[in-house]
Protein backbone atom coordinates (compact mmCIF):
# COMPACT_ATOMS: atom_id res chain seq x y z
CA UNK A 1 0.00 0.00 0.00
CA UNK A 2 1.08 3.49 -0.61
CA UNK A 3 2.22 5.99 2.40
CA UNK A 4 -1.08 8.82 2.53
CA UNK A 5 1.79 10.77 3.56
CA UNK A 6 3.50 10.98 -0.03
CA UNK A 7 0.09 10.58 -1.63
CA UNK A 8 0.66 14.00 -3.74
CA UNK A 9 3.50 12.38 -5.55
CA UNK A 10 2.26 9.35 -6.17
CA UNK A 11 2.66 10.03 -10.06
CA UNK A 12 6.55 11.51 -9.99
CA UNK A 13 7.63 8.00 -11.91
CA UNK A 14 4.32 7.33 -14.24
CA UNK A 15 5.00 7.71 -17.80
CA UNK A 16 2.94 10.02 -19.59
CA UNK A 17 0.86 8.69 -22.97
CA UNK A 18 2.37 8.28 -26.38
CA UNK A 19 2.88 11.38 -28.21
CA UNK A 20 0.15 11.35 -30.78
CA UNK A 21 -2.56 13.69 -31.37
CA UNK A 22 -5.39 10.92 -30.12
CA UNK A 23 -6.12 10.09 -26.33
CA UNK A 24 -4.72 6.91 -24.71
CA UNK A 25 -7.28 4.68 -24.40
CA UNK A 26 -7.88 2.28 -21.17
CA UNK A 27 -10.54 -0.21 -21.03
CA UNK A 28 -12.03 -1.79 -17.87
CA UNK A 29 -13.35 -4.94 -18.48
CA UNK A 30 -14.48 -8.03 -16.15
CA UNK A 31 -15.96 -12.04 -16.82
CA UNK A 32 -19.20 -11.13 -14.78
CA UNK A 33 -20.76 -8.64 -13.41
CA UNK A 34 -20.37 -7.23 -9.76
CA UNK A 35 -16.79 -7.40 -9.72
CA UNK A 36 -16.18 -3.86 -8.80
CA UNK A 37 -15.28 -2.85 -12.90
CA UNK A 38 -17.29 0.14 -12.81
CA UNK A 39 -16.31 1.21 -9.87
CA UNK A 40 -12.59 0.93 -10.74
CA UNK A 41 -13.43 2.76 -13.95
CA UNK A 42 -14.75 6.18 -12.03
CA UNK A 43 -11.91 6.42 -9.58
CA UNK A 44 -9.10 5.36 -12.08
CA UNK A 45 -10.84 8.76 -14.13
CA UNK A 46 -10.65 10.84 -11.35
CA UNK A 47 -6.80 9.89 -10.24
CA UNK A 48 -5.75 10.74 -13.60
CA UNK A 49 -7.37 13.90 -13.41
CA UNK A 50 -5.43 14.94 -10.78
CA UNK A 51 -2.11 14.63 -13.41
CA UNK A 52 -4.09 17.99 -14.71
CA UNK A 53 -4.84 15.96 -17.94
CA UNK A 54 -8.04 15.87 -19.65
CA UNK A 55 -10.27 13.07 -19.21
CA UNK A 56 -13.08 11.67 -20.99
CA UNK A 57 -15.16 8.47 -19.19
CA UNK A 58 -16.99 6.51 -21.67
CA UNK A 59 -19.52 4.82 -20.05
CA UNK A 60 -19.87 1.64 -22.69
CA UNK A 61 -22.02 -1.08 -20.47
CA UNK A 62 -25.18 -0.02 -22.34
CA UNK A 63 -27.13 -2.81 -20.23
CA UNK A 64 -25.94 -1.97 -16.76
CA UNK A 65 -24.31 1.92 -17.21
CA UNK A 66 -24.40 3.24 -13.78
CA UNK A 67 -21.08 5.53 -13.90
CA UNK A 68 -23.49 8.14 -13.54
CA UNK A 69 -24.87 6.92 -10.17
CA UNK A 70 -21.14 6.28 -9.22
CA UNK A 71 -20.83 10.09 -9.65
CA UNK A 72 -23.84 11.24 -8.23
CA UNK A 73 -24.69 12.75 -11.58
CA UNK A 74 -27.32 12.75 -14.05
CA UNK A 75 -27.16 13.05 -17.71
CA UNK A 76 -29.85 15.17 -19.83
CA UNK A 77 -29.17 13.52 -23.05
CA UNK A 78 -27.65 10.41 -24.71
CA UNK A 79 -26.10 8.88 -27.94
CA UNK A 80 -29.39 7.99 -28.78
CA UNK A 81 -30.20 11.76 -28.85
CA UNK A 82 -27.03 12.26 -31.28
CA UNK A 83 -28.61 10.02 -34.37
CA UNK A 84 -31.77 11.69 -34.23
CA UNK A 85 -30.26 14.79 -34.71
CA UNK A 86 -31.19 16.35 -31.54
CA UNK A 87 -28.24 16.72 -30.15
CA UNK A 88 -24.49 16.27 -31.02
CA UNK A 89 -21.87 14.04 -29.44
CA UNK A 90 -19.85 16.79 -27.58
CA UNK A 91 -23.63 18.18 -26.62
CA UNK A 92 -24.59 14.94 -24.46
CA UNK A 93 -21.31 14.71 -22.77
CA UNK A 94 -21.81 15.80 -19.12
CA UNK A 95 -19.31 16.86 -16.66
CA UNK A 96 -18.34 15.01 -13.33
CA UNK A 97 -16.47 16.05 -10.26
CA UNK A 98 -13.11 17.61 -10.37
CA UNK A 99 -13.92 18.17 -14.39
CA UNK A 100 -13.81 14.96 -15.83
CA UNK A 101 -15.68 14.74 -18.88
CA UNK A 102 -18.49 11.61 -19.00
CA UNK A 103 -20.49 10.22 -22.13
CA UNK A 104 -23.24 8.42 -20.82
CA UNK A 105 -24.86 4.88 -21.60
CA UNK A 106 -28.09 4.45 -23.08
CA UNK A 107 -30.01 1.00 -23.88
CA UNK A 108 -32.08 2.97 -26.43
CA UNK A 109 -28.86 3.05 -28.61
CA UNK A 110 -28.09 -0.69 -28.43
CA UNK A 111 -30.57 -2.35 -30.39
CA UNK A 112 -29.03 0.69 -33.83
CA UNK A 113 -25.59 -0.40 -32.94
CA UNK A 114 -26.26 -4.11 -33.81
CA UNK A 115 -28.55 -2.82 -36.30
CA UNK A 116 -26.45 -0.59 -38.45
CA UNK A 117 -23.04 0.12 -39.10
CA UNK A 118 -23.53 3.42 -40.10
CA UNK A 119 -24.75 4.77 -36.54
CA UNK A 120 -21.10 3.45 -35.36
CA UNK A 121 -19.80 5.70 -37.77
CA UNK A 122 -21.90 8.13 -37.36
CA UNK A 123 -20.90 8.40 -33.71
CA UNK A 124 -16.76 7.94 -34.75
CA UNK A 125 -17.08 10.74 -37.03
CA UNK A 126 -18.29 13.18 -34.24
CA UNK A 127 -15.85 11.78 -31.87
CA UNK A 128 -12.82 12.24 -34.16
CA UNK A 129 -13.69 16.80 -34.42
CA UNK A 130 -13.15 16.91 -30.60
CA UNK A 131 -11.25 13.77 -29.90
CA UNK A 132 -7.97 15.79 -29.49
CA UNK A 133 -9.47 17.73 -26.47
CA UNK A 134 -8.64 14.97 -24.18
CA UNK A 135 -5.11 13.21 -22.93
CA UNK A 136 -6.89 9.85 -22.20
CA UNK A 137 -10.17 8.36 -22.61
CA UNK A 138 -11.15 5.35 -19.75
CA UNK A 139 -13.67 3.45 -20.91
CA UNK A 140 -16.47 0.91 -18.72
CA UNK A 141 -17.38 -1.91 -20.85
CA UNK A 142 -20.13 -4.48 -19.97
CA UNK A 143 -18.83 -7.93 -18.72
CA UNK A 144 -18.11 -11.00 -20.87
CA UNK A 145 -17.23 -11.98 -24.11
CA UNK A 146 -20.17 -10.50 -26.52
CA UNK A 147 -18.71 -8.41 -29.84
CA UNK A 148 -19.23 -4.71 -28.18
CA UNK A 149 -17.38 -5.92 -25.36
CA UNK A 150 -14.86 -7.30 -27.20
CA UNK A 151 -14.27 -4.58 -29.66
CA UNK A 152 -14.20 -1.83 -27.74
CA UNK A 153 -11.50 -4.07 -25.80
CA UNK A 154 -9.45 -5.14 -28.52
CA UNK A 155 -9.73 -1.22 -29.68
CA UNK A 156 -7.97 -0.14 -26.43
CA UNK A 157 -4.50 1.58 -25.71
CA UNK A 158 -4.03 -1.00 -22.05
CA UNK A 159 -6.78 -3.22 -20.57
CA UNK A 160 -7.66 -4.10 -16.82
CA UNK A 161 -9.24 -7.12 -16.44
CA UNK A 162 -10.81 -6.88 -12.68
CA UNK A 163 -11.39 -10.16 -11.18
CA UNK A 164 -12.58 -11.31 -7.51
CA UNK A 165 -11.35 -14.68 -5.74
CA UNK A 166 -14.76 -15.89 -6.52
CA UNK A 167 -14.23 -19.12 -9.32
CA UNK A 168 -16.88 -18.08 -11.31
CA UNK A 169 -15.33 -14.62 -11.70
CA UNK A 170 -11.66 -16.46 -12.14
CA UNK A 171 -13.61 -18.47 -14.89
CA UNK A 172 -14.70 -15.99 -17.05
CA UNK A 173 -11.80 -13.26 -16.23
CA UNK A 174 -9.61 -16.22 -18.17
CA UNK A 175 -12.02 -16.84 -20.21
CA UNK A 176 -12.27 -12.81 -21.76
CA UNK A 177 -8.05 -12.96 -21.39
CA UNK A 178 -8.09 -15.73 -23.85
CA UNK A 179 -10.76 -15.17 -25.85
CA UNK A 180 -8.62 -11.18 -26.38
CA UNK A 181 -5.31 -12.44 -26.39
CA UNK A 182 -6.26 -15.43 -29.30
CA UNK A 183 -7.43 -12.39 -31.27
CA UNK A 184 -4.45 -9.91 -30.59
CA UNK A 185 -1.72 -11.28 -28.93
CA UNK A 186 0.12 -8.34 -28.10
CA UNK A 187 -2.46 -6.76 -26.65
CA UNK A 188 -1.19 -5.16 -23.01
CA UNK A 189 -3.56 -6.34 -20.26
CA UNK A 190 -3.41 -5.79 -16.44
CA UNK A 191 -5.18 -7.74 -13.88
CA UNK A 192 -6.45 -6.00 -10.75
CA UNK A 193 -8.17 -8.11 -7.99
CA UNK A 194 -10.61 -6.90 -5.86
CA UNK A 195 -12.54 -7.69 -2.75
CA UNK A 196 -9.66 -9.48 -1.65
CA UNK A 197 -9.03 -10.30 2.03
CA UNK A 198 -5.00 -8.64 2.23
CA UNK A 199 -2.44 -8.12 -0.34
CA UNK A 200 -0.86 -11.26 -0.25
CA UNK A 201 -4.46 -13.25 -1.55
CA UNK A 202 -4.84 -10.41 -4.00
CA UNK A 203 -1.03 -11.01 -5.60
CA UNK A 204 -1.10 -15.09 -5.35
CA UNK A 205 -4.42 -14.45 -7.49
CA UNK A 206 -2.85 -12.73 -9.85
CA UNK A 207 0.07 -15.48 -9.96
CA UNK A 208 -2.89 -18.27 -10.49
CA UNK A 209 -4.46 -16.47 -13.59
CA UNK A 210 -0.82 -15.19 -15.24
CA UNK A 211 0.57 -18.73 -15.16
CA UNK A 212 -2.59 -20.04 -16.88
CA UNK A 213 -1.88 -17.37 -19.07
CA UNK A 214 1.68 -18.68 -19.61
CA UNK A 215 0.69 -22.17 -19.69
CA UNK A 216 -1.80 -22.39 -22.09
CA UNK A 217 -2.24 -19.84 -24.06
CA UNK A 218 1.95 -18.56 -24.08
CA UNK A 219 1.83 -15.12 -23.46
CA UNK A 220 1.50 -12.89 -19.55
CA UNK A 221 -0.22 -10.39 -17.86
CA UNK A 222 0.81 -7.61 -15.80
CA UNK A 223 -0.59 -6.78 -11.98
CA UNK A 224 -1.83 -4.19 -11.47
CA UNK A 225 -2.95 -4.48 -7.73
CA UNK A 226 -4.97 -5.67 -4.94
CA UNK A 227 -8.18 -3.29 -3.70
CA UNK A 228 -8.62 -5.18 -0.42
CA UNK A 229 -12.62 -5.80 0.99
CA UNK A 230 -13.58 -2.31 3.10
CA UNK A 231 -16.53 -1.27 4.67
CA UNK A 232 -15.85 2.47 2.86
CA UNK A 233 -16.05 1.07 -0.80
CA UNK A 234 -20.06 -0.10 0.33
CA UNK A 235 -20.42 3.57 1.82
CA UNK A 236 -18.81 5.43 -1.22
CA UNK A 237 -21.34 3.88 -2.98
CA UNK A 238 -24.46 4.09 -1.04
CA UNK A 239 -23.80 7.83 -0.94
CA UNK A 240 -23.11 8.05 -4.55
CA UNK A 241 -19.30 9.59 -4.06
CA UNK A 242 -16.32 8.25 -5.55
CA UNK A 243 -14.21 6.79 -2.49
CA UNK A 244 -11.07 8.61 -3.65
CA UNK A 245 -13.15 11.78 -2.98
CA UNK A 246 -15.44 10.44 -0.02
CA UNK A 247 -12.62 8.67 1.64
CA UNK A 248 -9.40 10.17 0.41
CA UNK A 249 -6.80 8.29 2.94
CA UNK A 250 -8.60 4.75 3.34
CA UNK A 251 -6.74 2.01 2.40
CA UNK A 252 -8.75 1.12 -1.19
CA UNK A 253 -8.56 4.80 -2.14
CA UNK A 254 -4.08 4.54 -1.55
CA UNK A 255 -4.26 1.05 -3.78
CA UNK A 256 -6.41 2.38 -6.48
CA UNK A 257 -3.74 5.13 -6.66
CA UNK A 258 -0.75 2.46 -6.56
CA UNK A 259 -3.43 0.81 -9.51
CA UNK A 260 -2.86 4.35 -11.44
CA UNK A 261 0.75 4.70 -11.37
CA UNK A 262 1.23 0.79 -12.24
CA UNK A 263 -1.32 1.28 -15.10
CA UNK A 264 0.63 4.61 -16.51
CA UNK A 265 4.18 2.63 -16.51
CA UNK A 266 2.93 0.28 -18.24
CA UNK A 267 4.23 -0.48 -21.69
CA UNK A 268 1.35 0.50 -24.48
CA UNK A 269 -0.05 -0.29 -27.91
CA UNK A 270 2.52 1.02 -30.75
CA UNK A 271 1.42 4.49 -31.53
CA UNK A 272 1.34 3.62 -34.73
CA UNK A 273 -1.43 0.65 -34.39
CA UNK A 274 -3.67 3.45 -32.10
CA UNK A 275 -6.94 4.09 -33.62
CA UNK A 276 -10.43 6.54 -32.84
CA UNK A 277 -12.14 5.26 -29.81
CA UNK A 278 -15.01 4.34 -32.19
CA UNK A 279 -13.19 3.82 -35.60
CA UNK A 280 -11.78 0.61 -33.54
CA UNK A 281 -15.04 -0.60 -32.04
CA UNK A 282 -16.42 -0.69 -36.13
CA UNK A 283 -13.24 -1.92 -36.90
CA UNK A 284 -13.35 -4.74 -34.99
CA UNK A 285 -16.72 -5.42 -34.59
CA UNK A 286 -16.13 -5.93 -38.04
CA UNK A 287 -13.09 -8.47 -37.73
CA UNK A 288 -15.52 -10.31 -34.92
CA UNK A 289 -18.92 -10.10 -37.62
CA UNK A 290 -16.70 -11.63 -39.96
CA UNK A 291 -15.66 -14.56 -38.09
CA UNK A 292 -18.75 -15.60 -36.55
CA UNK A 293 -19.91 -15.90 -40.11
CA UNK A 294 -17.08 -18.47 -40.96
CA UNK A 295 -18.05 -20.19 -38.22
CA UNK A 296 -22.07 -20.05 -38.85
CA UNK A 297 -20.94 -21.23 -42.39
CA UNK A 298 -18.44 -24.01 -41.61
Amino acid sequence: MLNTNTAPNIFALSSLRVSTNRPEIFTITSGKGGVGKTNLSVNLALLLKRLKKNVLLVDADIHLGNVDLLLGVRPTATIAQVMTGEKTLAEIIIKGPTGIDVLPASSAVLDMIEAEEKVIKRIGDSFVGFEHNYDFVVVDTGAGIGKNVTAFSLGSDKLIVVVTPDPASITDAYGVIKTLLQKVPSLPIMLVTNMVRNDDEGLNLYKKMNLMVQRFLGNKILFGGAIVRDENVRQAVQNQSPIVLEYPNSLPTNALKLITRNLLKMPSKDARERVSLFDGLRNNRDTIIGELDDQSSK
